[in-house]
């Protein structure tokens, strides 16, 4: 089985912000992540790297004037 650790990278920095991670999902201008047993977070950011070699995933996060937001999210509900 091939779990996945994800990290958000801002500015050159990684934050760990999610282990054992099985699904990923886009949802709502972002992406929804899934662990094994079902616990999920919802990242307003697209996949920066995947490196299935070592279960790394790196998410960036999209900027508020990006042009991949999508309109009508709201503030508060993505991370």
């Amino acid at each position: 089985m091939c779990l996945a650790t994800v990290y958000i990278e801002d500015d050159g920095q990684r934050e760990e912000v999610m282990q054992d991670v099985a699904w990923i999902k886009p949802a709502n201008g972002g992406l929804q992540l899934i662990t094994f047993l079902g616990e999920s977070k919802l990242f307003q950011a697209h996949i920066e790297s995947i490196d299935l070699m070592n279960s790394l995933i790196v998410l960036k996060r999209m900027t508020t004037d990006s042009p991949e937001r999508v309109p009508g999210d709201q503030e508060g509900k993505l991370a």
